[in-house]
């Protein structure tokens, strides 16, 4: 079959999908980011920033797309704890982002077989 990308193994993606969800999860530290000088909005815009170019130089475009949507829903899931366990009227939104990125990693196993 000339032109087809060769199959990754099995399970590849799910540890991909793991290790960059953690790594997107790791938004937790930004809090003694802001100890050392980092301000809000531009400690999370640089700490985004720079989790994109790490994933971007090390994964090319098919696991680059599972790494990046997979970081991202560890990012908004780090972000719920830290909404969560925050002393402001944001609590709630927080505890909505703890469950978003687990109902859509519930959605996406249904897609792939549902959908050819």
């Amino acid at each position: 079959m000339a032109g087809c990308a060769a199959r990754a193994p099995p399970g590849s993606e799910a540890r991909l999908s793991l290790a960059t969800f953690l790594l997107g999860a790791s938004v937790l530290a930004l809090p003694l980011l802001t100890r050392a000088g980092l301000q809000g909005r531009t400690g999370l815009a640089l700490y985004v920033t720079g989790l994109n170019a790490l994933l971007l130089l090390i994964y090319r475009p098919p696991r680059y797309q599972i790494a990046i949507r997979a970081c991202f829903l560890g990012f908004v899931f780090g972000c719920g704890v830290l909404l969560s366990f925050s002393q402001s009227s944001w609590t709630h939104f927080g505890w909505s982002h703890l469950v978003h990125p687990h109902s859509h990693c519930r959605i996406f196993p249904y897609t792939m077989i549902s959908v050819p």
